[in-house]
């Protein structure tokens, strides 16, 4: 019996502990336009309301909009141009399925420095990890 009961408290404490090291789930909010529409927006060169639309597909996982949010940091269309962001979308819709995402990559990372994608890798891990 004390066995059992050391054994209860032991596994008791171990619950704890996983209990805390557990990530807190946050659920993500409807997008509020679809890619498409994204895509129709740039069009009209209102890139703000196109990265707006991108921006919630890409968080979701759509390699379409993590590529074209690549593509206007690597053009500076409507945000600065800025290779570790488009590094990291890039690197993000390659590993999403996006096909074109792996040569226009190889072609930025020619032009970028060991800190560049350094710090462009920590953004990446920052993505997938949900900020923590």
């Amino acid at each position: 019996m004390r066995v059992f009961r050391t054994l209860l408290l032991s596994l008791t404490v171990m619950g704890i502990a996983f209990a805390t090291n557990v990530p807190e789930v946050h659920a993500q909010a409807k997008p509020t336009c679809s890619v498409r529409d994204g895509v129709n927006f740039h069009s009209q060169k209102n890139y703000g309301k196109a990265f707006e639309c991108w921006d919630q597909h890409a968080r979701l996982g759509s390699s379409a909009a993590q590529f074209n949010i690549a593509r206007m940091y690597v053009l500076g269309e409507g945000v600065p141009r800025n290779k570790i962001e488009a590094f990291k979308w890039l690197t993000i819709a390659d590993r999403s399925g996006r096909p074109e995402a792996r040569k226009v990559l190889a072609n930025i990372r020619k032009t970028m420095t060991a800190e560049e994608v350094e710090e462009a890798q920590k953004r990446i891990q920052k993505h997938y990890t949900g900020g923590r």
